[in-house]
């Protein structure tokens, strides 16, 4: 199924100038240099605060919205978990917002994660004035395949595990990094 038909899609907050960090700023912003692209997920603790001239079209950020990262070579998704109310999402990416019951929004995020959405985007995609940009409508265009609620939600406990596990294989690596600099410290100092 499109993605259109399963969500709806807007894009990110566009600024009418330089945004201004202020302490006493009404919203919060996340932006690219939020987001760890490697592993898909975002630190809202450091999001700048500022004060938005907003319009009727800007949506800010809920429980469930995947991020899509519309700029540059690499495009991805980030599903949004906890983020602080009042927070909107700069303007390069698309906040995608299921507007199916029959669709969990972590399912959407880990498709839209997959090779095939990628090759599609590296086909249909235009290059903007130094990088590619994802256009909206090649976004909406996007090919679901929508399996039951139970398959998406099992797909979804598989995919948080396997998440798990690299983090896990990370932290064992660099222990073992640790382990192995301080034997080979300690026999230089022995020597």
């Amino acid at each position: 199924m499109r993605l259109s038909k399963i969500a709806n899609i807007q894009s990110g907050y566009i600024s009418r100038g330089k945004i201004e960090p202020r302490e006493d700023g009404t919203y919060f912003l996340l932006q690219a240099r939020d987001v760890d692209a490697d592993r898909l997920t975002y630190q809202a603790d450091n999001l700048i605060r500022f004060i938005p001239v907003m319009s009727r079209k800007d949506w800010t950020l809920r429980t469930g919205d995947v991020l899509f990262m519309a700029r540059g070579t690499r495009n991805y998704s980030v599903l949004i978990n906890k983020i602080p109310e009042r927070a909107l999402a700069a303007a390069c990416f698309f906040i995608v917002r299921v507007s199916s019951d029959q669709v969990l929004p972590y399912y959407l995020c880990w498709y839209l994660n997959r090779a095939t959405v990628e090759h599609y985007l590296g086909r249909h995609s235009g290059r903007g004035v130094h990088m590619p940009v994802v256009r909206r409508s090649v976004l909406e265009s996007i090919d679901i395949p929508i399996p039951s609620l139970t398959i998406q939600n099992k797909i979804a406990k598989i995919d948080l595990l396997m998440r798990k596990e690299l983090e896990l294989i990370d932290k064992l690596a660099e222990k073992r990094k640790e382990l192995i600099t301080a034997a080979c410290l300690q026999a230089v100092r022995n020597s």
